[in-house]
């Protein structure tokens, strides 16, 4: 269940990255499409943390 824990949070982290990254580079102009794209980068940089503490988490935590 870990796993498939940590591949959901990998998945959805890594696409709200590319989208914020998307909306911050394309969107400059617009700073309401910037913002968005910042808070979508802060909010896949998160799941990607939690992606990443799910897996590397040692076995006594479980």
């Amino acid at each position: 269940m870990k796993t498939f824990f940590s591949l959901v949070n990998f998945v959805v982290g890594l696409l709200s990255l590319l989208t914020g990254v998307g909306n911050v580079l394309f969107h400059s102009n617009n700073p309401t499409g910037a913002v968005a794209g910042w808070v979508a980068i802060l909010v896949g940089a998160t799941f990607l943390w939690l992606a990443t503490q799910a897996m590397f988490s040692s076995a006594k935590n479980n």
